[in-house]
């Protein structure tokens, strides 16, 4: 469900919004919504990864693979797809690091759930 939350806001607010919007919705969702720390970091990388690729890949299909071709030439890889693949894994880390610093944010001020202490 958070990895949803964070498709859909962050596709619309990516019209709207800077390009670092990508790292507030995941904090935001993952201090909202409680995960673990493999799942927030996991949300918040698919979350933001997805759409960047999907989007990625339109830009692709619509400009007939030749903008993503002299970008890729800018950056010296070899392909538009290569591209495509390095720029979803920024998207996704920046996502996924931003879930897991919300997360570890909501266990500060909310406490975690399991660090109950059974010590007499």
């Amino acid at each position: 469900m958070n990895i949803i939350l964070i498709v859909i806001l962050s596709a619309v607010l990516q019209v709207f919004a800077p390009w670092w919007v990508v790292a507030i919705i995941p904090f935001v969702i993952l201090f909202w919504r409680p995960a673990s720390a493999w799942d927030a970091f996991g949300a918040g990388f698919w979350g933001i990864a997805l759409p960047w690729l999907a989007y990625g890949y339109y830009l692709r299909f619509v400009s007939d693979s030749t903008l993503s071709d002299r970008v890729a030439a800018i950056f010296s890889l070899p392909s538009g797809i290569l591209l495509l693949l390095v720029s979803g894994l920024v998207g996704g880390l920046v996502g996924g690091f931003a879930g897991l610093s919300g997360s570890f944010t909501r266990q500060i001020f909310h406490g975690h759930p399991t660090a109950v202490s059974t010590r007499a």
